[in-house]
Order: structure tokens, then C-alpha cells, then sequence
């Protein structure tokens, strides 16, 4: 592909040539895909432009990558193999010498892998887009030692159901290398004639012409301006806030601190509190997430419960303290290095009291700190996971007398002036 940039008297123009590899391999293979056709085509485009006096060679530059199979030293030798032997073959076909070539080899093609996933069908592609930009290729322990990275979470994801996706669709198109040639052309005459000169099916030809117009526009202004000037006094009779509706979300956990203080995957929540009869209310709460968050850690919550309150401050003002009782149910799936086994999954049932306290930071607007205590019953069922299969290893059933929920949640409350 060749693209032409005309500015002035100067253009710029730039030459292009992707080649692909079969998995593992490193051989300039002319008979792989549609590599003959590409590399014949971009030598003979080659050859014209080293043999025109009016172009100047500005850069030659070669990158070779590599798919995610196999191990990163062999990935970064084989991603510069690929590289060093496609400039060598480039050179044995013309005039361009190695050593006046930039060669690269990069390893892993990650920025490659991230666009192509972001344009793919590869399931759970939002989790997989995350892995790609936010772990890093390795992660380390204090003492220096590879403890996780980028692949590893990639591959657990999902029981490897999106990795195993990318190997059969994507990773193919990583195994390249890529060739950019730039040149500059001076002297261009007003009609660009190079294009066909060199014989390119595509070209690209950009001129951009630094030429501008200015054109006025003349906006009629009526002179004269009319002003009316009124002056209201008004005496404002105090008016208190009474609130009917408050949607809220608990803030402890979307930063993943559950009930056991322990810190987990963030958990989407969201509560609805309806006020009525001066001192009472009634909470609808809701808590949803599944979610790997890496290694083999999983986490999954699924909780509802209803909490009527009474409230002890100043009557229809909903401030300060209350106390309540709630009804909880619910199901859960966690697995993680910490547990004797390596996961546990049910339904939970549970109900207890409630003690809180809204701190209103305007009559909307305000922090609502509680806690739950109380019982819990589960029905457990223990499990231990051996790719790609997960063995129950026991049936049994859980019971908690304690604290059983925490809160600090931000809420908004609707409601009329009274």
C-alpha cells in the first residue's frame, strides 16, 4: 500500500508490507496465505523507487511479532527471527541493504491482540479487554519472583472459554511482520505524477493546500435597547423538607469490603427506601456481581432483601438514627487460593436487626452508615476444580450468627416542601 502527502513543494511518501506465519515458524513462506503476492508487488515497488533520483530514502523499518502460545523468551526470538529473515530475503530481491534497515522484534503482539479483540465476537469481551489493558505482562513479588501476569489471567479467564476463543480466531493474524518504507520527494511539480510512474494499483493521495478564505459577516444592531427593571421583594415563610422516595449504594461494597471485612470483587448494588407515616420507611436492596478477578479467584453474589425502619429523629425529617429489621435471600459462588477447598456455592437465607444513622449533607443529599446482625443459614456445596471439570466433593449446610451486612452508602432523596 502506498499513500502520497503533498505539501507545498515537498511530498512525502510511504510504502507498507505485512507478511504472516504459520504458529511457531520463522521462514519466509511465499506459498502461506497471500504472502508471494504481497512481497513480489512490494519489491517491484521497491526497485522503482530506488531507482528514481527525485525520492530520498528516509527510513526503512521492520517489526516482527508473535502470538501468545508458547513461552516469552521463545516468543521475543522467534517475533525477531521473523523480522531478521524477512529483511534478509528483502534483500537478496533488491537493492536495499540490512544494515540500512531498522529491525525490530517486539515478542507478543499485546496492542495488536487488544485491537483485534475489540473488534471480535470473543466472549466475555469487556473482562478480556481489561486483562489486556490494565494487568501488566508480569507481576512480581517482593522478592522479585514472576507471581501472575497478563497471560496466566488471560488464560484462567472464564475457564478459558475467551482465550480459547482468541487461539482459533485472532491469534493468527499476530504472527506477522511488517515493513514500512518512508521516502521524500522534492521538486513536485503542480500535477502529482508519481503514482503512476511507479505503477501502484492503491494509492492513497492526500494534498493538503494551505489556502483560506475569510468571509465577513455583517450582523445589523439596532442601536437603541429596551431595559425593564423589576424589583421584588419578597418575605419567604421557612419551609422544611420532606422526603417521599431516596435511591441509594453502598460505597463499601463497590470497593469490594463484604461483611467478613474481607475484601472481594466490587459488587453493583442499589437500594430504594420509601418514607411514610412521619417516622417509618421500608429498604429494597439489591447486590449483583459475577465476576473473575483473576488467577483463580471467582466471585459471585446475588442478594435481595427488605428492611422495614422507624426512625427516632425530628417526625418526617428521616435524620440521624433509626432502627430496623430486615429479610434477606440470596446466592453466592466464591473461589479462591485462600479456602481449604477450592470453592464453595449456594443459596443463603437470612433476617435480623439493623441500626444505622443518615448524615445529611444538604436536605437531598446526604452518607447513611449501618450495620446488620443476625442469622444466616446456607446451603453449601463444596467443590474442587481440575481443568476443565469442577468435582463436588461435599454437600452440607452453613449457619452464621453475627454480623451479616455493613454500609456506607451515598443516597438522594426525592420529596416536597411542607
Amino acid at each position: 500500500m502506498l499513500s502520497v502527502t503533498a505539501m507545498g513543494q515537498t511530498q512525502s511518501i510511504r510504502d507498507s508490507l505485512e507478511v504472516k506465519y504459520k504458529q511457531g515458524d520463522s521462514n519466509v513462506d511465499l506459498e502461506f496465505g497471500n504472502n508471494r503476492k504481497e512481497i513480489e508487488d512490494f519489491i517491484s515497488r521497491l526497485e522503482v523507487a530506488l531507482n528514481d533520483s527525485t525520492l530520498h530514502l528516509v527510513s526503512f523499518r521492520v517489526d516482527g511479532y508473535a502470538s501468545p502460545e508458547g513461552t516469552s523468551t521463545n516468543n521475543e526470538k522467534l517475533a525477531e527471527s521473523r523480522a531478521r529473515r524477512l529483511a534478509e530475503y528483502i534483500a537478496s530481491k533488491s537493492a536495499m541493504r540490512v544494515e540500512d534497515m531498522d529491525i525490530y522484534g517486539h515478542g507478543v503482539d499485546w496492542l495488536g491482540l487488544d485491537s483485534l479483540a475489540s473488534r471480535s465476537a470473543v466472549p466475555y469481551k469487556d473482562e478480556v479487554l481489561n486483562v489486556l489493558r490494565n494487568t501488566p505482562e508480569w507481576i512480581y513479588d517482593d522478592e522479585g519472583r514472576v507471581v501472575d501476569g497478563k497471560k496466566r489471567r488471560l488464560g484462567m479467564l472464564r475457564s478459558g472459554r475467551s482465550y480459547n476463543y482468541l487461539n482459533e480466531n485472532v491469534f493468527a493474524q499476530l504472527r506477522r511482520t511488517s515493513i514500512v518504507v518512508s521516502y521524500v520527494m522534492e521538486e513536485v511539480p503542480d500535477t502529482i505524477s508519481v503514482v503512476p510512474a511507479m505503477g501502484m494499483d492503491e494509492a492513497i493521495v492526500d494534498i493538503v493546500a494551505e489556502e483560506s478564505e475569510v468571509a465577513s459577516v455583517v450582523t445589523d444592531v439596532n442601536d437603541e435597547t429596551e431595559a425593564v427593571t423589576e424589583i421584588v421583594e419578597v418575605a419567604a415563610a421557612s419551609e422544611e423538607f420532606r422526603p417521599v422516595l431516596a435511591v441509594k449504594t453502598n460505597l463499601l461494597y463497590w470497593a469490594g469490603i463484604m461483611p467478613d471485612f474481607n475484601r472481594y470483587a466490587f459488587v453493583p448494588n442499589l437500594e430504594l427506601e420509601l418514607f411514610f407515616g412521619g417516622r417509618w420507611s421500608l429498604a429494597a436492596t439489591g447486590n449483583y456481581i459475577s465476576r473473575n478477578y483473576g488467577g483463580d479467584d471467582f466471585f459471585a453474589i446475588s442478594t435481595w432483601s427488605l428492611e422495614p425502619r422507624y426512625w427516632f429523629g425530628s417526625e418526617g425529617r428521616y435524620r440521624w438514627f433509626y432502627a430496623g429489621a430486615y429479610g434477606q435471600a440470596g446466592s453466592y459462588d466464591v473461589q479462591n487460593d485462600d479456602m481449604t477447598l477450592y470453592g464453595a456455592t449456594g443459596t443463603l437465607y437470612g433476617a435480623g436487626l439493623s441500626l444505622g444513622v443518615a448524615i445529611p449533607f444538604t436536605e437531598r443529599l446526604g452518607l447513611e452508615v449501618g450495620v446488620r446482625g443476625g442469622y444466616r443459614w446456607s446451603r453449601v456445596k463444596d467443590y474442587s476444580y481440575e481443568p476443565p471439570y469442577y468435582y463436588l466433593d461435599q454437600l452440607g449446610v452453613a449457619n452464621h450468627w453475627g454480623v451479616t451486612g455493613i454500609k456506607a452508602s451515598v443516597y438522594y432523596r426525592f420529596g416536597k416542601q411542607k
